[in-house]
C-alpha cells in the first residue's frame, strides 16, 4: 500500500468504448511520434480480443497503455524514487532518478514500464501531463478518429456500465488501475435471427 503522504484530489484515467474502437492504431502512432520514441519502444498498443460464443466469435479491440493506478506497484518497488504520483492521479516516471534496475518492469502486473533501448532506463506513458496542464487532451485521445478513447475523472463514472479488461484479477485488486472499458455489444452474426 502507498504511504498516507500520497493523496490525490482526483483520479484521471482512460475510458475506451470498445464499440467505437476500430483498432486503427492512430492512438499508438500519435503517442510514438509525439513522444519521439524509437521504433522499438511503444507506450501504447492495440490488443485484439476474440471471444467464442454459442452464436459465433465476437471480436473487439483494446487500446492499452499505462493504467496510472491508484496504488502503482512501480512507485512502491522503485528503490530510487524514480516514480511519482501527482495530485490528479497521473503516475510519472523521473528518468534522472532511474538506474535501469528493472524493479518496476518485473513488478507491474500490466507489463507497462519498458526499458528504453537507447538510455537503458525505464520509460512509460506519462499521460501527456504537460498537455493536460495546459488544458489539452493527451496525444492518443486527440488522435482517435472515432472518439473511442477518452480521458476523464474516474470517480465521476457510472460503474454499472464499465468493465475492466486490463489484467488478471489479483493485479486489479492490488493496484486499482484507472482504465475502464464500455462493455462490447453482442453482435448479430450472419444467419442469426
Amino acid at each position: 500500500m502507498l504511504t498516507e503522504e500520497i493523496k490525490t484530489i482526483k483520479q484521471l484515467g482512460f475510458v475506451l468504448d470498445t464499440n467505437r474502437c476500430i483498432g486503427c492504431g492512430a492512438c499508438v502512432n500519435a503517442c510514438q511520434l509525439n513522444n519521439r520514441l524509437p521504433s522499438l519502444l511503444t507506450w501504447r498498443s492495440i490488443r485484439t480480443i476474440e471471444e467464442r460464443e454459442p452464436e459465433g466469435i465476437r471480436k473487439f479491440y483494446l487500446s492499452i497503455a499505462c493504467n496510472h493506478c491508484a496504488n502503482p506497484e512501480c512507485l512502491r518497488v522503485c528503490p530510487n524514487s524514480a516514480y511519482a504520483k501527482r495530485r490528479d492521479g497521473i503516475v510519472t516516471h523521473i528518468p534522472a532518478k532511474c538506474t535501469g534496475c528493472k524493479s518496476c518492469v518485473s513488478s507491474c502486473p500490466f507489463n507497462v514500464p519498458k526499458i528504453h533501448p537507447l538510455s537503458g532506463k525505464a520509460s512509460k506513458c506519462q499521460l501527456c501531463h504537460e498537455r493536460i496542464d495546459q488544458g489539452l487532451s493527451p496525444y492518443c485521445v486527440k488522435a482517435c478518429p472515432t472518439g473511442a478513447l477518452r480521458l476523464i475523472e474516474i470517480h465521476a463514472l457510472p460503474s454499472d456500465k464499465l468493465i475492466r479488461l486490463t489484467a488478471p484479477l489479483p493485479g486489479l485488486r492490488l493496484t486499482n488501475p484507472s482504465v475502464y472499458y464500455l462493455t462490447p455489444r453482442r453482435v448479430k452474426l450472419e444467419g442469426q435471427k
